[in-house]
């Protein structure tokens, strides 16, 4: 049986341990367009150092482009290297999850799969972040006690 997100909220007790997306999410959001080649991408995701794109139509977020997605298009494609190079960035294009800023830790968490592992961040204006896996693991790093001693650098 599926657990239904509302048994998983934190209590109102607990909120302070489950932070806001907006303190953990990264505010510099490096986007592509849909028309854009997948080369393009590519290109962008190793110069910023990032591994989601958003593809955004004007102000429109249209999904996310991942890296997996990218190379597993370059690698597995049955099509020559140099239109595989060229195909859109909008038919590697995923759905992607929203949040608002308000929105918590969990949430996000809840948000992100296998498939999933990013969130883009909204207010009535647009997109303002992403949140992605390594952000929760950062966020989650952060709160934890000292390292135990059986842990080594």
């Amino acid at each position: 049986m599926p657990l239904r997100p509302e048994r998983l909220a934190a209590p109102p007790d607990c909120q302070d341990d489950d932070p806001m997306v907006s303190t953990l999410m990264t505010t510099r959001v490096v986007a592509i367009t849909p028309d854009a080649p997948v080369s393009t991408a590519l290109n962008l995701m190793a110069s910023a150092g990032v591994r989601h794109l958003p593809v955004l139509d004007g102000t429109r977020c249209r999904g996310v482009l991942r890296e997996p997605d990218v190379i597993r298009h370059l690698l597995a494609s049955p099509i020559s290297p140099v239109d595989r190079a060229a195909t859109p960035v909008a038919r590697l294009t995923r759905p992607a999850a929203s949040l608002p800023a308000s929105a918590r830790r969990s949430d996000a968490a809840r948000c992100m799969d296998a498939d999933t592992d990013a969130v883009l961040v909204t207010d009535r204006h647009g997109l303002v972040g992403i949140v992605t896996a390594t952000d929760l693991i950062r966020s989650l790093a952060r709160e934890a006690p000292r390292r135990p001693e059986w842990i080594r650098p």
